[in-house]
């Protein structure tokens, strides 16, 4: 099929990883210090990681590639989330103490003596 796809020059490319970052698709990887387009399934060919390029070196292009697989893309983001961390509300974190010696009631050494500046 063809279709519009993102080419990346590499001559251009610094690899800052901008782009990696700004693809949602996850269709933009880094490679050797360069970025690379390393699925055309991915992406979806609206350009989310051009504005992302410092440097210009990525732009539009027609060719044969394969047809954009939002499917795959979902999978994809959902394979790679893992577990989340509770760290939004501080209520789940709440933790229970147990100490399992209980220390004397500590008294302060204060003597009771009567202050001064009452006249």
């Amino acid at each position: 099929m063809i279709r519009k796809i993102i080419r990346i020059d590499e001559e251009k490319c610094n690899g800052c990883g901008l782009c990696a970052k700004a693809c949602h698709e996850g269709a933009i990887g880094m490679v050797n210090g360069k970025a690379k387009l390393l699925r055309d399934d991915y992406c979806d060919g609206l350009g989310d990681c051009l504005p992302a390029c410092p440097t210009g070196a990525i732009s539009f292009e027609e060719r044969e590639a394969k047809e954009y697989d939002e499917v795959a893309v979902k999978k994809s983001k959902l394979s790679k989330q893992g577990e989340t961390l509770a760290c939004g509300c501080p209520g789940t974190q709440s933790k229970t103490i147990h100490r399992e010696n209980e220390c004397e009631a500590v008294r302060p050494n204060i003597s009771e003596n009567k202050s001064q500046l009452t006249q």
